[in-house]
């Protein structure tokens, strides 16, 4: 593989280094699956080496794109599917002799992809300062998985205290830390960034009499794909003019079959993230009725394609979506996603328009040229922090 600082095309860096030097920076963090953790790590990963960082990936994952092989330092793990997994007991070890031996100026750890993020924390005294981005949201309703997630929350924060710096995706996550008695100073909220290049509108918009709907993400519960194929289900016997194209894998496709009684689902399965856009430039609206998570990823690259999105009103996409950008459901709640895909699916103007402000939204507030500086900054108040 050939190695270089701009490998990925599209984002927009400018050199930025803390002081006179570039950092070395150890990321702790899974690779690879196909969810937004791992995109936005990637996109983290590859911003920072853009700017001329030197990054170093601690990972049970297999590969780990963008960086030198023998950057690349690997644990053992059970996976116990493919979004997380129960890590070495040794993994801790290994990290801080990695960050001994590399002299790694901040150690960047993703939450929630393993066992090994609770654990670093008490092998802090071996440890360059710790910088943590919590990706995980909170669950609207009650069920096997919300309580699942209530228990990852509660590991999550009893480790947070001992945090240098903590990012947070979502503004809705910062009542939590702060109820925990996690100082104010120590958070920063970071969102995710798109990356606008690829994932731009269509040079013309498709106008054949179909609506196409779209969904990308985990076929889950918590990401409401039941939810979807039984809207959508209702909705096409009542347009037999629509679709609806679903990208991503899990326990839900069992059921698309049943959905309709004709080829109106198309199931993608899961794909690289770089053929995403091309899809999406194909579709009219975009489709997410999750039951967990807020500021989503797959939500502000449909904004950037110029999509119209039908989501849930939780977290922070309350403050994402405004009235003429997209359509907000209540959670679990088959009537209002059928509701807003007859209001979208008969006013092709307003599609076009609610489009057009999601893209505009995107590019003025979620490029990831911005937040890429805004994590530097972050490492900069961790190293000042130790020192002090």
């Amino acid at each position: 593989m050939k190695f270089h600082r701009n490998m990925l095309k599209g984002f927009e860096f400018v050199e930025n280094v803390i002081g006179d030097k570039t950092m070395k920076i150890g990321i702790v963090s899974k690779f690879g699956a196909p969810d937004g953790l791992c995109t936005r790590v990637n996109s983290v990963l590859t911003g920072l080496v853009n700017q001329g960082h030197e990054v170093h990936a601690l990972t049970q994952s297999k590969q780990v794109d963008g960086i030198p092989v023998d950057q690349v330092h690997r644990y053992n793990a059970m996976w116990l599917n493919e979004h997380y997994s129960i890590d070495s007991f040794s993994s801790p070890r290994l990290i801080a002799q990695v960050c001994k031996k590399h002299d790694i100026d901040v150690l960047h750890i993703q939450m929630n992809s393993g066992t090994t993020e609770v654990f670093l924390p008490f092998y802090k005294h071996a440890l360059p300062p710790i910088v943590v981005t919590f990706h995980l949201a909170y669950a609207a309703g009650r069920s096997l998985y919300t309580n699942v997630f209530a228990i990852a929350w509660k590991g999550s924060l009893f480790a947070a205290k001992k945090y240098d710096e903590i990012i947070l995706v979502d503004p809705s996550q910062k009542s939590y830390f702060l109820d925990y008695n996690i100082p104010e100073a120590k958070l920063s909220v970071i969102r995710n960034g798109v990356d606008t290049v690829s994932f731009s509108p269509p040079i013309k918009k498709k106008d054949d009499g179909i609506i196409d709907f779209v969904y990308v993400g985990r076929l889950s519960l918590d990401k409401g794909t039941n939810i979807l194929l039984d809207a959508f289900s209702q909705y096409h016997r009542e347009n037999p003019d629509s679709k609806l194209t679903l990208i991503g894998d899990g326990i839900i496709k069992r059921r698309i079959d049943d959905a309709t009684t004709d080829d109106s689902i198309t199931w993608i399965g899961t794909i690289d993230h770089a053929k995403v856009p091309a899809i999406l430039q194909n579709m009219d609206a975009f489709v997410i009725p999750q039951n967990i998570g807020g500021l989503g990823l797959s939500v502000m690259e449909a904004m950037s394609c110029g999509l119209p999105v039908i989501t849930t009103a939780i977290g922070e996409t309350v403050r994402l979506l405004g009235q003429d950008e997209g359509i907000l459901v209540k959670p679990q709640n088959v009537p209002d996603v059928v509701d807003a895909m007859r209001v979208l699916g008969e006013n092709k103007k307003l599609r076009h328009s609610m489009g057009d402000k999601c893209r505009q939204k995107v590019e003025e507030q979620y490029s990831w040229k911005n937040q890429i500086n805004q994590i530097e900054q972050v490492y900069e108040r961790a190293i000042a922090r130790q020192k002090t």
